[in-house]
């Protein structure tokens, strides 16, 4: 009897990390992208956004995030001009996903952005939406300015944690 209840309770501690809740870590500066960030009027919306989004796939080739998992956004940047603000949205910008699905629906920002000041921080989301093909990072803001953001590491490795 002990034997049998102990089998079913590690098949039962098994099974259910098999569908914890996973965590993943990105730091900006890990992009296949390169360490520059052109912000430019959008040519299907209002807004202005980055020309390619940052792309962490890479990292996550054989194990995207789920619904339910968390996703942390480690940055560190420096504008060359000032800037109300700049969002950041986990998003999927793949050819399969028509180039716009959003992993998690938040949108956090950093505001009032100085010229040539570093800031650093870090953001969590939770994801609401599989990815269908990649995980990037898009940046944006509503106001007319086109900007350069240069990334530097933020002090983290970008993966499942």
């Amino acid at each position: 009897m002990k034997k049998l209840f102990l089998m079913v309770a590690v098949s039962a501690l098994f099974l259910g990390s098999l569908f914890a809740e996973k965590n993943y870590v990105i730091d900006l500066a890990d992009t296949s992208n390169g360490k520059v960030v052109k912000i430019v009027k959008n040519p299907y919306g209002s807004n202005y956004q980055n020309e390619n989004p940052p792309i962490f796939t890479s990292f996550f080739a054989k194990d995207l995030p789920e619904p339910g998992d968390t996703v942390e956004i480690f940055y560190k940047f420096t504008s060359n001009v000032d800037l109300p603000y700049l969002a950041m949205m986990l998003i999927d910008n793949s050819q399969a996903a028509k180039w716009w699905t959003a992993i998690s629906d938040q949108q956090e920002q950093v505001k009032d952005i100085k010229a040539k000041q570093v800031y650093e921080g870090s953001f969590k989301y939770k994801v609401v939406a599989k990815p269908v093909a990649a995980v990037s990072v898009q940046l944006m803001y509503d106001d007319k300015i086109n900007s350069t953001i240069k990334l530097e590491k933020a002090g983290v490795k970008t993966g499942k944690k």
